[in-house]
């Protein structure tokens, strides 16, 4: 630990910053400390000087918890400018699937079961090797209780949800969040454990707060450790727990083959889904694309009408809604999530695929309302083009942007609030 320490004021690294740095680390070697990598930009740090450590303390801050206060512990939180770059986009790439409308129980179960599901214990594990108890058990999949934790609380923070960070020294760690008050105990690194007894390399969250006598447990004794607190835990109810998972599971994309029906003398096509309390039907007939309620026993001649509203702000019976036609002659629904501001549904009918295809989308503009007829078709051509629709599906949760008159706009503090992601593409 002779290398001098410097700490970062409120913890996030700019381009400044990095000149500073490096302008030092050219006379010395220095280790750079920030809380955690929450806001930090990956790019920042592939501009640091190879002799710059960086220290991400997470839940080993010696100035919390002076038993950290050590070169045993202090080491482990030492990381190449390299590999921090890698640990953030990792995260960054988990945290896209997280989906902003979730609460904060929801996107906790969400990240704890992607952890237990592609770590492994590491039971070669050596106390020399810091890999197996830091952040990069992400980077090689296996490691031990200390770096499990440390994980899931560095994704925690960086989510905005308070969690502590416990440990008995030289013996085991785990994780207590607090959620709406309540101190929930969550023991990843027994999960992980048990995944292999069920031979399905699942998480069954066995041990995400259900254990109301988790401080008895020999491995949690922490009644003797000065630095730690013992929480006057809360369990999770089971059907808690279960509506919970139902939500972290429920599929963001939805996809069914296209059906032909004559109509009329007409050909339609269509797809049938269930949208809340809604039974819609979207249908095209002469290349034009309609949306129409489907309730049982009616008849398709009162299903498929031609010449059908194109929008809908005030029918009780219909869920909110607009119809958008683009330039090229493709067409596509849009339908408003009643129970997340910001959050809509992208339905149509894809010629290519031969299905009717549904995903969740989020933006800043009001989606059934365009303010002109400019920003509508902005909407249509540029914000919600099929290319564009599906790299923001796959790759950054349904998060497309807002539309400006003729231009496509990012507010980075609506993504930042809602996604948790910054200086995104």
């Amino acid at each position: 630990m002779s290398k001098r320490v410097l700490r970062v004021e409120n913890n996030i690294l700019s381009l400044t910053d990095t000149i500073k740095l490096n302008s030092i680390a050219k006379n010395e070697d220095i280790i750079v400390e920030i809380e955690n990598t929450k806001g930090q930009n990956p790019q920042i740090f592939k501009k640091f000087a190879n002799n710059i450590t960086i220290s991400v303390l997470g839940g080993l801050n010696y100035v919390d918890k002076d038993k950290y206060n050590s070169p045993e512990y202090r080491e482990s939180t030492f990381y190449k400018p390299k590999e921090v770059v890698g640990i953030i986009q990792t995260l960054e790439s988990i945290e896209r699937q997280v989906d902003p409308s979730w609460n904060q129980l929801e996107k906790a179960m969400y990240v704890y079961k992607v952890f237990v599901e592609n770590l492994n214990y590491n039971h070669n594990a050596n106390d020399s090797i810091y890999e197996d108890r830091n952040l990069l058990v992400l980077k090689n999949r296996k490691g031990v209780c200390a770096g499990f934790s440390i994980l899931y609380k560095e994704a925690m923070d960086r989510l905005g949800i308070p969690c502590e960070y416990q440990n008995m020294q030289h013996h085991h760690s785990w994780n207590v969040l607090k959620i709406d008050d309540k101190y929930i105990p969550v023991d990843i690194t027994y999960d992980i454990c048990d995944k292999l007894s069920h031979r399905d390399n699942k998480c069954h969250f066995k041990y995400f707060g259900t254990n109301q006598d988790f401080y008895n447990d020999r491995h949690h004794n922490i009644f003797n450790e000065k630095d730690e607190t013992v929480f006057q835990i809360t369990t999770i109810p089971e059907d808690v727990l279960r509506e919970a998972y139902q939500h972290i599971i429920k599929i963001k994309s939805y996809k069914t083959p296209i059906k032909d029906e004559i109509c009329n003398n007409q050909q339609v096509k269509y797809a049938m889904h269930q949208f809340d309390k809604f039974n819609i039907c979207l249908y095209q007939m002469d290349n034009q694309l309609y949306l129409n309620k489907y309730q049982e026993g009616m008849s398709k001649a009162e299903v498929f009408i031609p010449n059908n509203i194109q929008s809908n702000v005030d029918d009780i019976t219909l869920p909110k809604f607009k119809i958008y036609n683009r330039d090229d002659n493709t067409s596509f629904c849009i339908i408003k999530d009643e129970e997340s501001e910001g959050s809509y549904y992208y339905c149509d009918l894809s010629s290519e695929e031969n299905s009717y295809r549904s995903y969740k989308v989020f933006s800043e503009n009001n989606l059934i309302q365009p303010r002109t007829i400019i920003e509508e078709k902005t909407i249509a051509n540029k914000l919600l083009s099929q290319d564009r629709l599906i790299r923001k599906v796959d790759h950054f949760n349904g998060y497309i942007g807002c539309a400006k008159n003729n231009m496509i706009l990012a507010d980075k503090q609506f993504e930042k609030d809602t996604l948790n992601i910054v200086n995104r593409k």
